[in-house]
């Protein structure tokens, strides 16, 4: 059972997509293009359906727009039954920034629970910029889901857990 959430105007969820192919393959030689394995399908599925409670008030998804990005988010909204389109946010590709993210959280402040789907190392870089954790050495893993009580205004939130897909436990 996670922690239950503080005062805060927005719930945050930082979402890494799941696995995706090798970097090269015969038809795939960019890296935008790596798309979903189907072991990967399998993993969010299980990840999206044991956070289905905490998940299940999601106001807006944005995605990295790198296809293993895209059908992540695209496995979350079907798992939910989000009845709104997933949309493309060019700050949460690899090359962004922190800064970037939170100008987007800002933009959105009429959201109350957003699900941001990127890449490694720029989740775990998020959770330090957006919360009070300090994650020395954090492994963000594949499919993994961390819950900030994040405050758009002040630009700061509260770690309340990390989903391991790994383990199905909630780290605090």
């Amino acid at each position: 059972m996670p922690p239950e959430r503080h005062g805060g105007d927005m719930k945050l969820f930082l979402i890494r997509h799941t696995e995706a192919i090798d970097y090269e393959t015969e038809s795939v030689r960019n890296d935008e293009y790596r798309y979903v394995t189907p072991k990967g399908r399998k993993i969010a599925q299980t990840v999206f359906r044991s956070l289905k409670e905490e998940l299940a008030d999601l106001d807006k998804i944005f995605t990295s727009p790198f296809i293993r990005c895209v059908q992540t988010s695209e496995i979350l909204a079907v798992s939910m039954k989000y009845k709104h389109d997933v949309e493309i946010a060019n700050e949460l590709v690899m090359s962004s920034t922190a800064a970037k993210v939170v100008h987007l959280l800002k933009r959105n402040t009429v959201f109350s629970s957003i699900a941001l789907v990127g890449h490694e190392p720029m989740m775990s870089a998020l959770i330090e910029e957006l919360s009070d954790r300090k994650p020395a050495g954090f492994m963000f893993k594949k499919a993994g889901v961390c819950f900030i009580d994040y405050n758009a205004a002040a630009k700061e939130g509260k770690f309340m857990w990390y989903f391991c897909p790994k383990t199905s436990a909630f780290i605090k």
